[in-house]
């Protein structure tokens, strides 16, 4: 039997132990909220940058087609291999710095984890018809989508390949189990074939640090432009933070 000083001296020990692990878990929790999510954001800044240089063929992007300007059907984008990175992905609402590279596949440590959009490899891919569906961390790993709540109808989602601009406006999102995987067929929520509408899915986790939920964030294509053309021009706006 413990006699009361030794008692004593053991739950002090336990105590230290309790508080060492706490600041652990807090110090941890700020490495990965905070310090590597703004790393791993500005690396994606970077790397989306660069990608955006490589397949543009106008230098002189200032000197883009007028917004207005229709360019005909929207060309289907030819696929990649598992892992490649093939787009970019920019919504103004989320902020002039959310850019992030959308890569092929939703593996964690290789796509999700280093702040990549994950494309679900079984659905279609921009300018096809059907389903564009990606999915992203909800927070930390360098994800802007913590403030995907404030997404409206009608709000900007940006898409750049190596063909040009695919232009989507947010139509709804919702919340749903993640067993709910009808999301992600070629007419969310249904088994109809796709029906020549052009959509794009966004998943994330729900709520903010948990994963009870999945977030559904759904656009519709409104729009196309070839590189030939230069970006958007109220993309560039929105970028640069000017109203």
């Amino acid at each position: 039997m413990f006699k009361p000083a030794n008692l004593s001296r053991v739950m002090g020990i336990v105590g230290e132990l309790l508080i060492t692990f706490g600041v652990i878990v807090l110090l941890f929790l700020a490495w990965q909220l905070w310090i590597n999510n703004a790393v791993v954001a500005n690396q994606q800044q970077a790397a989306s940058q660069e990608l955006s240089k490589e397949w543009s063929t106008d230098k002189d992007k200032s000197a883009s087609a007028p917004a207005n300007e229709d360019f005909g059907p929207a060309p289907a984008f030819g696929g990649v291999a598992e892992g490649a990175k093939f787009a970019t992905l920019y919504i103004p609402r989320l902020g002039p710095d959310s850019t992030r590279v959308v890569a092929n596949g939703i593996d964690l440590s290789t796509i999700l984890d280093k702040g990549y959009y994950g494309h679900y490899p079984d659905t279609q891919w921009p300018g096809q018809p059907g389903n564009f569906a990606v999915a992203v961390h909800r927070t930390g790993n360098g994800s802007p989508f913590a403030d995907a709540p404030q997404l409206q109808p009608g709000d900007k989602i940006y898409v750049e390949t190596q063909e040009g601009f695919y232009t989507y406006a947010v139509r709804n999102y919702e919340y749903v189990l993640p067993t709910s995987v009808d999301v992600l067929l070629p007419v969310p929520g249904s088994n109809n074939p796709a029906n020549g509408e052009n959509i794009i899915t966004i998943t994330t986790c729900n709520p903010l640090l948990g994963d009870a939920e999945r977030m559904i964030v759904y656009g519709v294509l409104e729009s196309w432009r070839p590189q030939s053309a230069g970006p958007p021009p109220e993309m560039v706006k929105s970028q640069s933070g000017v109203s």
